[in-house]
């Protein structure tokens, strides 16, 4: 590879001379703002230059050009960037790091929702340049027209990020132990043995299979699925201990969400994982829709249809506390007779949605005012938290040994 690339600036262009390429690359944008749309891979992103010249709609001058996604490859992009340029990429698993490092070197970075951007799938040549010159003319059009078409990704601080990724690999094992069990349980069935899954699983019940005579490829299922299911149990638990050690600068929104009956440490640690922020979140609707527990609906003439939750929101939160609720309606005199009448005409799993929304507005403003839950057991609170430092300094310790 040769050195780095050299430019020639006139007051309307530049031209980026990349010698591993051989040739030179030109840039187009006016002394004012230039628009870049980012279609990023894994090993390589293309980017669609626009100029502030024409119209909103993206006639101005415009160029694309395809970069490594390589420590050389990313200096030569930053080589094109000014403080007044603006960049709008789609959301991916490189997205993030992406982000954090040209930030420093432009106007704005705009991380789109995959969900916002749907026209690109319905581009009739749907090609990395083509993808890339939409976002271009999206950011462009939104900028200049003042209009917010497309809203923001928050991109989440190191710490936050390296949560969610432990997370993401918590919800790969938690599916794992699933699809194990359910396999576990059909052997079971197809040989006529009439266990419950809640009857297989507890510890006896497992010693027990494992000891299954008689059938000699029905034991060696067993064997093998039971071995496989408690290897990634412990890798479930020595995983749930390094998201604890990790969310230690936590500690006072884990002591205020914890002050809900039902709210493990683990839970709240969810929770601010999705939530990066309260501060983001105008009020509790916002929230609760975020953490898809608030279903869009539709008002056509006289006509009311209630859809889905949002698709661009977060959904550990709401896996782990719907497993909670039963805690919840306990410690609520309150929301158990409101569930109760509800569950006579309604289905079961709408009011455990709306549950599970009612439950979520608690939490905003817990976070928002900085307080704990009005139904807060001191000492059963008191005994969680306590619980959780002791286990902070015992992994301290450990990792001093180490």
């Amino acid at each position: 590879m040769g050195a780095g690339p050299s430019h020639v600036s006139t007051p309307h262009r530049r031209m980026v001379i990349m010698p591993e390429f051989n040739r030179t690359v030109k840039l187009f944008w006016e002394d004012g703002m230039q628009f870049i749309g980012v279609d990023l891979h894994t090993n390589k992103f293309t980017c669609c230059y626009r100029t502030e010249a024409g119209s909103a709609g993206g006639k101005g001058e415009k160029t694309t050009e395809t970069f490594e996604l390589s420590s050389y490859g990313l200096a030569q992009f930053c080589q094109t960037l000014t403080p007044q340029t603006y960049v709008l990429v789609e959301a991916t698993i490189t997205t993030f790091c992406f982000a954090r490092m040209i930030q420093p070197l432009v106007k704005e970075v705009i991380v789109a929702n995959t969900y916002e951007l749907k026209q690109i799938s319905l581009a009739r040549k749907n090609t990395d340049k083509v993808d890339a010159d939409i976002l271009c003319r999206i950011i462009k059009m939104q900028v200049l027209s003042g209009e917010k078409a497309i809203s923001a990704v928050s991109i989440p601080p190191l710490e936050i990020q390296e949560l969610r990724g432990l997370f993401t690999t918590y919800r790969l094992f938690k599916k794992q132990t699933t699809q194990t069990k359910n396999r576990i349980h059909s052997l079971l069935k197809e040989k006529l043995y009439g266990f419950t899954q809640e009857e297989i699983f507890d510890k006896k019940s497992r010693q027990m299979l494992k000891g299954i005579k008689g059938d000699p490829v029905l034991s060696c299922q067993i064997g093998l699925l039971f071995d496989d299911l408690e290897h990634v149990e412990t890798l479930i638990d020595s995983l749930q201990d390094t998201i604890k050690e990790q969310a230690e600068p936590f500690m006072r929104e884990i002591e205020i969400l914890t002050s809900m009956k039902g709210v493990s440490v683990f839970i709240a640690i969810a929770i601010l994982t999705d939530i990066i922020k309260v501060d983001r979140f105008k009020d509790s609707k916002s929230f609760t829709s975020y953490l898809r527990s608030a279903p869009r609906v539709s008002n056509s003439n006289t006509s009311v249809s209630v859809k889905g939750t949002n698709k661009k929101g977060r959904k550990m939160s709401a896996t782990l506390i719907t497993q909670s609720l039963n805690h919840v309606l306990d410690a609520s005199e309150k929301l158990n007779r409101w569930y109760t009448r509800l569950t006579k005409y309604k289905k079961a799993g709408l009011v455990r949605t709306g549950l599970r929304r009612r439950v979520f507005a608690e939490i905003y403003q817990m976070l928002k005012k900085g307080e704990y839950h009005y139904g807060r057991e001191a000492q059963k609170h008191e005994a969680k938290m306590r619980q959780y430092r002791i286990f902070l300094k015992k992994r301290k310790i450990l990792l001093e040994i180490a």
